[in-house]
């Protein structure tokens, strides 16, 4: 594979991880805000542009068995515009891995609230039935004996 395939594979790895990371962003929004049918929806948008990250891992994997040594540039610029875009991409895609571990914890948090808020209303719902229990018994008469000797 010649330096300019290898810029193309690049180029489209960067416009495919921007796309990831605008997707990620609103990501985090929607989970901040507890607007779980648009996290849903944005999770579905993702999956798009990862397919295409992988299928594009595939090409980078025959550009890897090729010797880089022998590889030709048509100039020094472009190999040089192709190494910077490369860093970028790495930065990109650490910036992905973080904003996906700051939702999977944020997420996590919010499952945890949640659950702890249904126990509270469990354990209300448990006292209110205990209150209404004792209460139909005490209206029932009970057992006093009303019968004189």
């Amino acid at each position: 594979m010649n330096g300019n395939e290898v810029a193309a594979l690049i180029k489209q790895r960067w416009e495919i991880l921007d796309q990831l990371l605008s997707i990620s962003r609103l990501q985090m929004t929607a989970i901040q805000q507890g607007q779980m049918s648009e996290l849903m929806r944005l999770l579905s948008e993702k999956q798009k542009p990862l397919n295409q990250l992988i299928e594009l891992g595939d090409q980078f994997g025959a550009a890897n068995a090729d010797d880089s040594v022998e590889r030709h540039w048509d100039s020094d610029a472009i190999r040089e515009q192709c190494r910077k875009q490369q860093d970028d991409c790495e930065k990109m895609n650490l910036e992905l891995l973080a904003i996906e571990a700051e939702c999977e914890s944020k997420l996590s948090q919010n499952r945890d609230e949640l659950r702890q808020r249904l126990e509270r209303v469990d354990s209300g719902w448990q006292a209110v039935s205990g209150y209404a229990d004792q209460a139909a018994y005490a209206t029932s008469g009970g057992s006093l004996d009303l019968s004189s000797d």
